[in-house]
């Protein structure tokens, strides 16, 4: 599964290279190798509110400023949530049937790197099949009372579905196959946060624009792996007719954490070949952790 990250690494090389013209976990203290065994939380540990402190998270320490990079996002899946498009497609778009993608997410406690590529085969501007198969790595951190923990998530999925076109207005619905593999150091004998999952994953992504000047983007993702699902919402207006700014909301949550954001992003700024986004914001978990939130993303159609 080391090789998933690698494909993420890749999707965004490709378009960083491209030629100019053309989850955290609920409260635990897990039982290492060689370590006396210690309980897991029970199922209703994991009853805390989005982005609130969980009620036996006694272990944590949410004053630690050490971590993997001094500050370090969770593991969540950014793939579904921050790939964004313009909506407004150049006359070379209309025959181009490929998108590449790929972004970095970065908060206090983690770091995650994302890419893929999709098909379809039909232009930008009609119904058809899409295809799109996405993949990333993710390192999050997490302190307890006798360590500090840090988990290595690879993910990767390979979806398909339909696009429906209606002028301004884009609707995507996707499904299918999940993978998922978990390592930690120290090492996890638990074999709920340890190892390879598959599971079946859905996507619904939703793109406006109600007036020439304003859009309006949702992302819905859900997985039967590890009970995941996320939303995003987000609101811009046109400036300088070159990218779209405004606010932006998104929460995600798994059977070990919970999080959720609030920020601006600006996105569909068009630089030859690429279009950029980028977002910051704050952060807050369910272990009552809170901090500044940087994610940048491009894509490329080849």
């Amino acid at each position: 599964m080391r090789c998933v990250g690698w494909i993420g690494a890749l999707s965004l090389i490709a378009i960083l290279v491209a030629d100019p013209d053309g989850a955290q976990s609920q409260t635990f203290e897990p039982t290492l190798d060689g370590e006396a065994s210690e309980e897991l939380p029970s199922p209703a540990a994991l009853t805390a509110p989005l982005g609130s402190p969980a009620a036996d998270a006694t272990w944590f320490d949410p004053t630690d400023d050490d971590g993997l990079w001094g500050d370090l996002p969770d593991g969540n899946d950014l793939a579904d949530l921050a790939v964004i498009q313009t909506g407004r497609p150049s006359a070379a778009e209309a025959t181009n049937h490929a998108l590449l993608f790929g972004g970095q997410d970065v908060w206090r406690n983690g770091v995650s790197l994302y890419g893929g590529a999709e098909w379809s085969g039909i232009g930008p501007a009609e119904n058809g099949w899409v295809i799109r198969l996405q993949a990333s790595e993710a390192l999050e951190r997490y302190q307890t009372t006798r360590f500090v923990y840090v988990s290595d998530i690879s993910r990767a999925s390979v979806l398909a579905g339909w696009r429906f076109k209606v002028g301004q207005f884009e609707l995507k619905i996707l499904a299918g196959p999940d993978l998922e593999h978990r390592t930690s150091t120290p090492d996890i004998r638990d074999r709920r946060w340890r190892g390879s999952h598959g599971g079946l994953r859905i996507a619904i992504e939703g793109w406006a624009e109600p007036t020439p000047e304003t859009m309006l983007t949702y992302s819905f993702y859900a997985t039967t792996v590890a009970s995941s699902y996320g939303t995003r919402i987000a609101a811009g207006r046109r400036a300088l007719d070159m990218f779209w700014w405004g606010p932006e909301m998104s929460g995600s949550a798994d059977e070990f954490s919970r999080q959720t954001r609030i920020g601006l992003h600006l996105s569909g700024l068009r630089i030859a070949a690429l279009e950029w986004s980028a977002a910051a914001g704050y952060v807050r978990d369910s272990f009552g952790r809170g901090g500044v939130y940087m994610r940048m993303g491009a894509q490329l159609r080849p």
